[in-house]
This record gives C-alpha cells, sequence and structure tokens, in this order.
C-alpha cells in the first residue's frame, strides 16, 4: 500500500515532514505566515529564569528541550545569527551544571546526499532512510568555560542522543557529523574522538523554507571543517 497523507488521509503524493508523510496540501494550510527560523521565534530569555532543581546536585546534565524553549531559541540565535532555524528531524539539549544553564547542544537531520557521509558510513544518503541513521551536531555553544568541559558535553551528548533518537523516532542511529566553521578548528571533536573527513567545497547545503520536504538547494558558502563519529555496534 501506498503512503497516505498524516493528517486528512489523502492518496495523493506525500511528503516527509517532520517525520510524518504530509501532502501537499496539508502543508499549505499548516503554514504559519510567520517568516524565518522554522517556529523558532525569538522572546526574551535570561539564563537565571531557567534553574533546574532536579539537575543541581549533578556537575553536569542534558534536558531536552523543544526547539521553540525559548532559552534555546536565543543561545542558538545569537551562535547562528543567520540561521533559518532547525528542519527536519531533531533532538536537543540545554546544558546544566549544577542546576545552572550554561549553554546548548542540538542534533539534527543531515544534509541529503553528502558524498563524504556516504563513503564515511558506507551507505547511500541520498536515500532518506539511510540519512535518518546519522544526525548532524548542528549546534554546540557554552557560556561558561573551565578545562575539559566541551569534551565532557560532548561525550554526554554521544551517549544520550543515541539513546534518545532511538527512543522518539525508532531508528538506530549508526552516527553523527557536524561542520566546523573556521578559525575553529574543532578541537573539541578530535578530543572526543571523531574522524576528521576534510573541507567542505563551499557550497551550502540547506533545505529551502518552503521546498526543504522535496530537495536539497545549493547556495554559496564558508568552506567548513567535517568531522564524523561511527558508534560501535
Amino acid at each position: 500500500m501506498g503512503r497516505k497523507c498524516h493528517y486528512c488521509g489523502s492518496e495523493e503524493k506525500v511528503y516527509q515532514v517532520f517525520n510524518r508523510w504530509v501532502c501537499l496540501e496539508c502543508i499549505k494550510r499548516r503554514r504559519t505566515g510567520k517568516r524565518g527560523h522554522s517556529g523558532m521565534i525569538p522572546r526574551p530569555a535570561h539564563a537565571g529564569q531557567y534553574t533546574d532543581l532536579l539537575t543541581w546536585k549533578e556537575p553536569l546534565s542534558l534536558v531536552p528541550v523543544r526547539k521553540s524553549y525559548p532559552l534555546f531559541v536565543k543561545w542558538f540565535l545569537e551562535h547562528y545569527p543567520k540561521s533559518k532555524g532547525i528542519v527536519g528531524r531533531s533532538l536537543n539539549f540545554l546544558i546544566y551544571r549544577y542546576g545552572e544553564p550554561i549553554g546548548i547542544i542540538g542534533f539534527a537531520s543531515p544534509p541529503l546526499g553528502y558524498r563524504k557521509f556516504s563513503e564515511f558510513f558506507g551507505i547511500d544518503t541520498s536515500v532518506i532512510e539511510n540519512a535518518n541513521k546519522i544526525l548532524n551536531n548542528n549546534v554546540f555553544k557554552l557560556v561558561e568555560s573551565e578545562p575539559n568541559l566541551g569534551t565532557q558535553v560532548l561525550k554526554l551528548a554521544r551517549q544520550t542522543v543515541k539513546r534518545l533518537y532511538k527512543e522518539k523516532y525508532g531508528d538506530e542511529l549508526i552516527g553523527l557529523v557536524t561542520f566546523v566553521e573556521p578559525p575553529r578548528i574543532g578541537t573539541v571533536y578530535k578530543a572526543d574522538n571523531w574522524v576528521y573527513l576534510g573541507m567542505t567545497q563551499g557550497i551550502e547545503i540547506r533545505r529551502n523554507t518552503q521546498e526543504w520536504y522535496r530537495k536539497n538547494v545549493n547556495y554559496n558558502g564558508t568552506k567548513k571543517h567535517i568531522f564524523a563519529y561511527r558508534f560501535k555496534k
């Protein structure tokens, strides 16, 4: 049997939108008319408002939040002010140290059909079922600094995201990827044993605001370092 629209049951052509199959008419109806950021609307947010008493004894913890969570949005858009937001599958976290938020880390659907990813993981990532087996560490921002903190967070995030991804989406992750924009050189990823795959060609692959569920669109972009991590079986 063919796929049906999750909302109206139509058997017309459907597209995968946020892990659901949706027809074009329902996609049009669900548009909010708000521009940019894929629902990540900036709102006033101060770290002091988001103390988490459940983690106050923990030296380091990750608290899952929606991509629209005000403090996550604030720090995400401060880190990537030109971003159009997060589309596709995602897992987003506030990073807490003894109950106080000190940063964010997030993972989202990778670009489809990226050759270096296909070669490294040995799968055709132009097929969405294969691409769903990897995630892109799309943001990692710490507002506090101390020796080895970044490596500790990244290790905890790897362990956490693999488990939560299976629970939320039903797929088993085989690995993670990330892009690092110079002058950063990816020191924290090297320390966490990620593999360096080289540089991008300076073509930014993003999903168009209105057609991200259909295809990838190329724009001129900055050359970035590429790292990947393969989970052990």
